[in-house]
C-alpha cells in the first residue's frame, strides 16, 4: 500500500470500495485496524469526506485486512432519547448510542455490529467462537460482515471482564437469550465505570413469533436470579417449542428434550415495554442503582433502553 495512504490511515481513516468483489457497490470507512460500513454518503458530514471524490477503490484484500466495527451513525453529536423523533429502528439506535464515548463493548453483535460513534474504541464480545458464529449464521448473513470477537464471553456473567472497565456495554436482541435476564443487568452494572452506560434492545414480544406466549412475570424473573434451577428452563423450552415455533405432537417432546439437552438457543424470557420495565423498577429498587434510566417504546419488532450507572 502506497506511503501516503499509510499516512492517511494513521490520521483520520479513508474511504474504500472494492467494486466487482464480494463487497459489491459497498463502501467503508476505514480507520484503526476496522472499517465501518457506511449505510449513507450523508453520513460522512461528521468525517470531513466528500462523496464520491474521496472514494479510493482498492483491491478486495485491503478491505478484507481491516477487521469488521461498527456502521457509520448518520448521528454526529449527543442526543435525547426522550425528544428524538424518527420512525426507523436503526436510526432510534444511533440516538442511542450517541452519548457513548472512550471504550466499551458489545455482546453478541452478529453480523449486525450497532452504530456506535467513531471516536469510540468498540471490543467485541460473544460465548461462541468465530468459526461456530459463521456456523449459526442467519441465511443472508455474510462472513465479511461479522466481526471477529475479542472476548470470549456472554451476556448472563460477563465472565473474562474486568469490573468497573468499561464506559458502555452493548447487547442487542440478547438479554431475551439469557437464563437470568436480572443477572445480566447486575453483571452489566459491575462491570461498568461510574457513568457508564448499558444499551439494551429488546424484542418486542407481541410484534415477534413469540406473540402467543405469556409474558415472562416478575416473580419468575426473581426465582431465576436468586435461585436458579436448570429443570425451569425446562419450562422455557416447553413453552417456545408449543407457543412460538409450534412442532407436531408426535415429535414435540422429544424435540424439547433435544434442545433442553443441548443447551440450544432460544428466547427463554418475553417482554412488552412496560413488564421489561417494571423488571428494570424491581432491580433499581432492591437490587442496584442506576443513576438514570430512559426507555422508547417499539419501533418494528423492538424496543429500546439506556441505563447509565
Amino acid at each position: 500500500m502506497p506511503n501516503e495512504l499509510d499516512s492517511k490511515l494513521k490520521i483520520d481513516g479513508i474511504l474504500c470500495q472494492a467494486q466487482g468483489t464480494k463487497f459489491g457497490e459497498a463502501a467503508y470507512f476505514c480507520r484503526q485496524g476496522r472499517r465501518h460500513y457506511l449505510r449513507a454518503p450523508s453520513h460522512l458530514s461528521g468525517l470531513g469526506k466528500i462523496w464520491p471524490n474521496d472514494v479510493i477503490q482498492v483491491p478486495e484484500a485491503v478491505l478484507d485486512a481491516f477487521a469488521v466495527g461498527s456502521i457509520v451513525p448518520g448521528i454526529n453529536s449527543a442526543q435525547d432519547m426522550d425528544t428524538f423523533q424518527t420512525d426507523s429502528s436503526i436510526v432510534m439506535r444511533e440516538c442511542m448510542a450517541s452519548v457513548l464515548s472512550d471504550r466499551g463493548i458489545e455482546i453478541g453483535a452478529g453480523a449486525s455490529p450497532f452504530p456506535v460513534p467513531l471516536h469510540c474504541q468498540v471490543l467485541y464480545g460473544d460465548q461462541l467462537s468465530y468459526a461456530e458464529l459463521l456456523d449459526h449464521r442467519y441465511p443472508g448473513q455474510s462472513q465479511h460482515e461479522m466481526p471477529v470477537p475479542d472476548v470470549t464471553t456472554s451476556l448472563d456473567t460477563l465472565e473474562g471482564i474486568a469490573d468497573d472497565s468499561m464506559n458502555f456495554i452493548i447487547a442487542c436482541h440478547v438479554i431475551e437469550h439469557t437464563k437470568s435476564p436480572i443477572g445480566a443487568i447486575v453483571a452489566a452494572w459491575k462491570k461498568l465505570r461510574k457513568g457508564g452506560y448499558l444499551l439494551l434492545v429488546v424484542p418486542d414480544k407481541e410484534r415477534t413469533f413469540d406473540k402467543e406466549r405469556p409474558l415472562t412475570t416478575l416473580p419468575h424473573l426473581i426465582a431465576d436470579f436468586e435461585n436458579y434451577d436448570r429443570a425451569r428452563d425446562y419450562q422455557h423450552y416447553e413453552e417456545f417449542y408449543q407457543l412460538a415455533f409450534p412442532q407436531q405432537e408426535n415429535v414435540y417432546r422429544s424435540v424439547v428434550d433435544k434442545a433442553f439437552r443441548s443447551n440450544g438457543d432460544i428466547h427463554y424470557h418475553v417482554w412488552n415495554r412496560d413488564s421489561f420495565m417494571t423488571m428494570v423498577s424491581h432491580i433499581n429498587e432492591h437490587i442496584i442503582r442506576w443513576t438514570e434510566i430512559t426507555s422508547r417504546a417499539s419501533l418494528g419488532i423492538e424496543f429500546y433502553v439506556r441505563l447509565r450507572k
